[in-house]
């Protein structure tokens, strides 16, 4: 079974989620990364009609939806702050997907924390707020900063695992598409 997936980053927007839901009715899984909250954390309820919220954390910055008719194929195997792991099998052997957003400030001890839950995921992708000339393609001037520190980890963190990644800071990381 074939299952197509899209992380993406609505900016705390109700209306980009409802954007994205309606542009890309199409997919069977949907991370929205950095999702509109109340201002307790809560959740901001959808309306959109092809998907179910399949799981979402208060104060996390991932939710995740399936489309309607998917939704018994799915197990949330890990939701926390940064990241939510979802279980599927594809023709008897399970393979694990994360969603990831990774908030601005993030420092490195909690980077470490992070990347101790991706080391099992098949395939991770999200928004990992971090830039670093190996991962951007146009790199800024100037001094390191703590998003350029944190792609230097992205980028370590994919040469420890042996995975493939796409060159930004919206990172696919795939373990099926060796170097």
């Amino acid at each position: 079974m074939f299952i197509t997936t899209l992380s993406i980053n609505v900016g705390r927007s109700r209306a980009n989620r409802s954007l994205v839901m309606d542009v890309f009715s199409f997919v069977d899984l949907l991370f929205i990364v950095d999702p509109p909250r109340k201002v307790d954390g809560g959740g901001v309820v959808h309306e959109h009609v092809d998907f179910d919220l399949f799981s979402f954390v208060q104060v996390s910055g991932v939710e995740v939806f399936v489309r309607s008719s998917l939704s018994g194929l799915f197990l949330v195997d890990l939701h926390d702050m940064v990241t939510c792991v979802v279980i599927y099998d594809v023709g008897g052997v399970r393979r694990r997907i994360g969603g990831v957003y990774v908030p601005p400030k993030t420092d490195r001890l909690e980077w470490l924390a992070c990347e101790a839950t991706w080391d099992d995921c098949d395939f991770l992708m999200g928004d990992f707020n971090a830039k670093h000339d190996d991962r951007n393609p146009f790199p800024r001037p100037g001094s390191m900063q703590i998003s350029d520190c944190r792609g230097l980890w992205l980028a370590r963190f994919c040469d420890r695992t042996r995975a493939t990644s796409t060159p930004s800071d919206r990172l696919y990381i795939s373990k099926y598409q060796r170097h």
